[in-house]
This record gives structure tokens, sequence and C-alpha cells, in this order.
């Protein structure tokens, strides 16, 4: 008697991550969402002037240019990372990305 069962095969954690890393590229979300961004932007803004008003698309530049400067960062330390023969990155790659 020999059954067929189908054996779910277990993916490794790089092909999940890659599906997510796909998915994430073909949308154009904001990745950091915007209230808090705007609260952050807010609280420091107070350091330096009290009362200190800032219209909508001053907020939403700010945003897509943190947003592409965090992105360009983990592209450069991914690359670190991948010189030295790992997949995952370490706060030492994203140190030497910085001063890249």
């Amino acid at each position: 008697m020999s059954e067929s069962k189908q054996v779910k095969r277990k993916r490794k954690a790089a092909t999940n991550a890659i599906r997510e890393i796909k998915k994430e590229q073909k949308s154009t979300n904001k990745i950091i969402p915007t209230a808090p961004f705007q609260r952050l932007v807010q609280e420091i803004a107070q350091n330096y002037k009290t009362d200190l008003r800032i219209k909508a698309e001053a907020y939403s530049a700010l945003q897509h240019a943190s947003e592409s400067y965090v992105i360009d960062l983990f592209q450069k330390s991914n690359k670190c990372a991948i010189h030295e023969s790992r997949e995952t990155i370490q706060p030492k790659d994203l140190r030497l990305a910085m001063d890249i």
C-alpha cells in the first residue's frame, strides 16, 4: 500500500524576503506613515523655533527626501554585507555605508 502524500516543503527565509521586497518595490506608497513623521518633524522643529508652521507640501518633500535617503543607505549597507559574504546587514555595514 503506497499512499501518495504531498509533502509540504518549507521555503527558505530568503525566498519570503525576496517576495516581500518585490512587492514593496512595485508599490508607490510611502514607507513611513505620514502622521508619525509629521509629529517627529514638528518635535524637531520646536527645538529651533517655537510656533513654527509647516505647509503640507513641505512635509511631503521632507518625507520623500527622508525615505530616499534611508532606501539609499540600506542599499549601500546591503552591498557591504554582500561583500563580506553575508545576507544580513549589521550595524557596521550601516556605519560603513554612511561613511562612503
